[in-house]
């Protein structure tokens, strides 16, 4: 690394790894967000930390709609009107809950403090590039461990296509309801029961699982998200000032592993002085390890696509591969939001629950993203100017 450079990697993740807890509503995470801040300016960018108000219990959210997705097929059963409505409330909220669209169950779960750091720039350029990562951690669990991602994994060879962690849940409430509508219809057939009755199961395990969540404690993050908060600081001190067309941005979300709430409000925060046809997010996350990956498409419910210009020019550069993502990232949201976005990992599919970083995936990541940003100044730039 060349000797003038502020940034080193390893160093950068270490330290805001030792932020333990750095979960959202977190004493960690503020001061991890100052840190940040503080790093920022000693590149010589203005910074700020911005507060937010957010809603970060997303387990006991899901908690409870299973259990009144629980009580709505069981109710179905002899009163079938009383139970479809309540398995439709369920299924709009958890399909607002995890699409980031918005917010009704979650509602009744406390608030707490927790904040983005924007460092933006005013060059005056025709174009803005948000350079985001998460600087926030989650919660371990069952579901989040090597075993699960791995059976995860050899299930979607099977089915050759990524299973994500909410998918059976949120589909087990749609069958559901499905079969709690036909019941409308006087229709009770041993087949219908027998369809309820294996997703209301799969709901019924899925209660402990997500209390299983909420009662674990935050994670070390060194590669999620530590790892992508490293590299955008490089990227921010590489190209901060010397794009021909875009000015650069940095953003570091808090709230992300709450559901993308970091995101959500700063988008809600900023959305007017922001133009969709100018403005272009690059999310980079968990690149500690693996090869570089860019994603088509992405989403816990449906996965939407990303912006098709950005994808042709990640296929221009050979080290990325193409992926699809049943998570979601910052960049999802925005991309959901009507702006350019795309979402850049190191990721295995084997290594999801893996908190390692590995040097040279770093640098493969950095790499990555380089070219990109390279190439979305000298491609995309040009059509911006006014």
């Amino acid at each position: 690394m060349d000797d003038s450079r502020l940034i080193e990697p390893l160093r950068e993740i270490e330290k805001l790894a030792a932020f333990e807890g750095r979960g959202a509503g977190t004493d960690a995470e503020r001061r991890a967000a100052e840190h940040l801040r503080g790093r920022l300016e000693e590149l010589g960018r203005d910074a700020e930390v911005q507060p937010i108000s957010v809603r970060p219990n997303w387990p006991v959210t899901h908690a409870l709609h299973a259990l009144l997705a629980i009580l709505g097929s069981v109710l179905s059963v002899d009163t079938p009107v009383a139970g479809a409505a309540i398995l439709a409330f369920v299924a709009v909220s958890a399909f607002g809950d995890l699409t980031g669209s918005f917010l009704l169950l979650r509602r009744l779960t406390g608030r707490r403090a927790s904040q983005n750091v924007l460092s933006a720039e005013d060059g005056d350029k025709p174009g803005t590039l948000v350079l985001v990562a998460h600087y926030d951690t989650g919660r371990g669990g069952a579901v989040f461990s090597p075993r699960a991602a791995e059976r995860r994994a050899v299930a979607g060879k099977l089915l050759r296509r990524t299973i994500g962690p909410f998918e059976p849940f949120f589909w087990s409430i749609v069958v559901v309801l499905a079969c709690a509508v036909v019941r409308l219809f006087d229709i009770d057939a041993l087949a219908l029961t027998v369809v309820q009755f294996i997703f209301t199961v799969i709901l019924i395990v899925s209660v402990p699982l997500l209390m299983d969540i909420a009662l674990s404690g935050f994670v070390r993050g060194a590669n999620d998200n530590a790892s992508g908060v490293a590299t955008v600081l490089r990227l921010a001190e590489r190209y901060g000032g010397t794009l021909d067309h875009f000015d650069v941005w940095v953003l570091f979300t808090g709230a992300e592993k709450s559901l993308l709430l970091g995101m959500r409000e700063w988008l809600a925060r900023h959305r007017r002085e922001l133009d969709r046809a100018s403005t272009i997010f690059l999310d980079v996350n968990r690149v500690g390890h693996g090869t570089p990956r860019y994603t088509r498409k992405q989403g816990f419910v449906v996965a939407a696509a990303y912006h098709p210009a950005l994808l042709e020019l990640c296929e221009e550069i050979d080290e990325g591969r193409p992926v699809v993502s049943r998570g979601v990232s910052d960049a999802h949201l925005a991309r959901m939001r009507g702006y350019p976005a795309l979402s850049v990992s190191c990721l295995n599919a084997m290594d999801y629950a893996l908190d390692r970083v590995d040097e040279d995936a770093l640098e493969r990541g950095y790499d990555f993203c380089c070219e990109l940003v390279e190439l979305v100044d000298e491609r995309i730039g040009p059509d911006l100017a006014p």
